[in-house]
């Protein structure tokens, strides 16, 4: 079954329009909220996360149906406190971001279905432990092109919306916390320049933003004790800067 779905895969490769594939460097910004205020954070500068991706186009009539595959790896920095209140910061490790997406554009709109995966990395330091975000979501949104002979520019703008949202924490029992309400928006520009029939070149700037609620307090069992923990409010703001090469068919 493995060998038939690769098989199915490559020839959808074999068959498409164009194929991009690109790097790129992430900027993470995530906060916590408590009561109005920053109780963490997460962030990096440009540089520390990094990842490639690949996005395949297939066009059907006046439309584009669309794949796309992203991962990054690489650190950030933890700034917060114990729960008795005493500042703490650690240098994290293992950091993972992984988006998923699949859509039809038929300008100017998008249709599209996703899966977020963030890995928010750990440390050897006491009191540092895994989580991981995860949840599929669908966006709605609008993409446009304006195009000065071989240069062109393009954008797009899509509200994202979380469905089910989960949070794996990686201490004790491993509790699994359904995450409150979660939504965001996104939106791209960037600018190509073609370099013949077959090639094209880019960069691009990306902001991705999210918002979670406040979750239900679930139990943590941790050296024979029992904790209520929840997940706080929180908002994530990463920037993304990028370089692509397009080949069209």
């Amino acid at each position: 079954m493995k060998k038939i779905n690769l098989l199915v895969l490559f020839i959808a490769f074999l068959n498409a329009d164009s194929l991009s594939y690109y790097f790129f460097s992430i900027k993470e910004d995530y906060k916590e909220y408590q009561s109005g205020s920053v109780i963490d954070r997460d962030y990096s500068s440009f540089g520390d996360i990094n990842g490639i991706g690949i996005k395949y186009i297939k066009n059907y009539y006046y439309s584009q149906l669309y794949l796309k595959i992203e991962g990054s790896y690489g650190e950030s920095t933890y700034d917060g406190a114990y729960q008795d209140g005493t500042p703490v910061k650690f240098h994290q490790n293992d950091v993972q971001i992984y988006n998923f997406n699949a859509g039809i554009y038929s300008k100017p709109y998008l249709l599209e279905l996703g899966y977020r995966f963030w890995n928010r990395g750990n440390s050897d330091d006491e009191g540092n432990y895994d989580e991981q975000y995860y949840w599929p979501y669908f966006s709605l949104g609008i993409k446009n092109f304006f195009y000065f002979n071989s240069f062109s520019i393009d954008y797009y703008l899509k509200y994202n919306f979380a469905i089910s949202p989960k949070l794996k924490v990686y201490l004790g029992n491993n509790p699994t916390i359904d995450l409150g309400a979660t939504s965001g928006f996104e939106t791209q520009i960037g600018f190509n320049k073609k370099l013949n029939y077959d090639y094209s070149i880019g960069i691009f700037y990306r902001f991705v933003y999210w918002h979670i609620n406040r979750s239900k307090s679930v139990n943590l069992y941790y050296e024979g004790k029992t904790y209520q923990i929840y997940e706080p409010e929180s908002e994530t703001r990463n920037q993304y800067l990028g370089i692509y090469l397009q080949r069209s068919f």
